[in-house]
């Protein structure tokens, strides 16, 4: 699979990082989107970044014009085109959903024409971290600072008049779950996926020279999880720990074992501590693991809710779907991503949405055990909010699609030559 040289003088790999952090922070599920710029204005100049990029590709590539409109590319994104598309035309159910969704997929086959997914990947995790450290400083102590009058920031309110102090590149509520880190994003629900796509690629995608680069990022990213007090956050770390534990063999390494107890030492002191002052961590952790799965509770009600009705919806019409206002309205806070597309796309829509993280997350190195559970726990967290037309949902599972399909395609055409002859 070729790939041209586009961006790839000094210059252009700085302009490269700054489109892609621009993207991170302009894309649907941040507070940026949502309460600061707005999300019409937000979406279309992340189009246009992707746009002005493609414009500039194909000035650059002007001789090689024929070669890249018939690459094989070309036919994988017509194909996923018409997966995406035809549910809509076949309900006509006239909705721009259907183009923002393709959109995604579309715009991550572009990015492999001159880049590799774990380039990108790595200018992710970059951005991410330096979010997730000062995300961590502005929950807990710029916004001490703002409050005792040392500084002056401004104030903006989300959709739901929940004011935030804006901080650049965090965000902190004023009152509403004040203890909570939310980053730059609409809720820590919706952080918490990011941070656990960037532990996964930080982890097991790119590959790092130097080890304890990989650990630095790793801790940072998971005390930025720890402080989302997202449920789901803290049970997909747990299982990524456990996962982490087994297939880097740190069970070897003497060190693991003074760190556990460290930590496991330092839990149970704080736990303790909660428990016998009711503190705020103790009402946190009450709220998190204990009011949360009480019958009735609407957080959790409105989840098992919601993956049982996009699933009815999926087999009253499991070709195409269904209409995409009635599925995401079916209930209150419709947050199951995966079923969500099976639900309004139909079996072609929704299993191409599944093939892409498989092909991002599986590893023939590993066994089938180790990438289930990985496949899991990413699973586990974009189903908690609904993150369908989210362009960083789509691009390094669409890239990973690419790179691994393609050439697996040709090495069964190779096969199949061969036996023919």
């Amino acid at each position: 699979m070729k790939q041209y040289s586009y961006l790839r003088k000094p210059w252009g790999e700085v302009l490269m990082a700054a489109a892609l952090i621009a993207m991170l922070f302009l894309t649907r599920n941040t507070l940026v989107t949502t309460a600061i710029v707005g999300f019409n204005r937000a979406h279309f100049t992340l189009a246009g970044i992707v746009c002005l990029l493609a414009l500039g590709f194909l000035i650059s590539q002007r001789g090689q014009l024929r070669e890249i409109f018939t690459d094989r590319r070309m036919v994988l994104a017509a194909a996923i085109g018409l997966c995406l598309v035809l549910p809509m035309v076949a309900k006509r159910d006239w909705q721009m959903m259907y183009f923002s969704i393709l959109f995604c997929p579309l715009a991550a086959i572009f990015f492999t024409y001159f880049r590799d997914s774990r380039e990108l990947a790595r200018i992710y995790v970059a951005a991410l971290t330096v979010i997730a450290l000062y995300s961590i400083a502005a929950t807990y102590f710029l916004r001490g600072l703002q409050e005792a009058g040392v500084l002056s920031v401004p104030i903006f309110e989300n959709s739901l008049q929940v004011r935030f102090y804006n901080f650049g590149l965090s965000f902190v509520s004023i009152d509403y779950v004040m203890n909570r880190n939310f980053g730059i994003f609409r809720e820590p629900g919706v952080y918490q996926y990011f941070l656990m796509l960037g532990l996964f690629l930080n982890s097991c995608y790119i590959p790092w020279k130097r080890e304890w680069v990989m650990w630095v990022i790793n801790g940072i990213l998971a005390a930025a999880m720890l402080t989302t007090l997202a449920t789901g956050g803290m049970i997909e770390l747990a299982l990524f720990a456990l996962f982490l534990f087994w297939e880097k063999k740190l069970y070897r390494k003497p060190l693991t074992w003074v760190v556990i107890a460290l930590l496991a030492a330092l839990g149970a002191w704080k736990l303790g501590e909660a428990v016998r002052e009711h503190n705020t961590l103790y009402w946190e952790l009450y709220a998190m693991f204990v009011s949360k799965f009480q019958p009735g509770e609407e957080s959790w009600t409105d989840r098992i809710g919601s993956v049982l009705q996009n699933g009815a919806w999926f087999l009253q019409n499991p070709l195409v779907g269904g209409k995409i206002t009635q599925v995401l309205y079916a209930v209150e806070n419709n947050t199951s991503s995966t079923m969500i597309l099976y639900a309004i796309l139909g079996i072609l829509g929704g299993s191409i949405h599944v093939a892409f993280w498989v092909a991002l997350v599986w590893d023939r190195k590993r066994n089938i055990l180790a990438n289930g559970l990985l496949l899991a726990i990413l699973f586990m967290s974009f189903n908690t909010q609904n993150l369908t037309a989210d362009f960083f949902f789509w691009l390094f599972p669409t890239m990973a699609l690419v790179e691994k399909g393609l050439p697996l395609w040709d090495k069964l055409q190779m096969r199949g030559k061969h036996h023919g002859t």
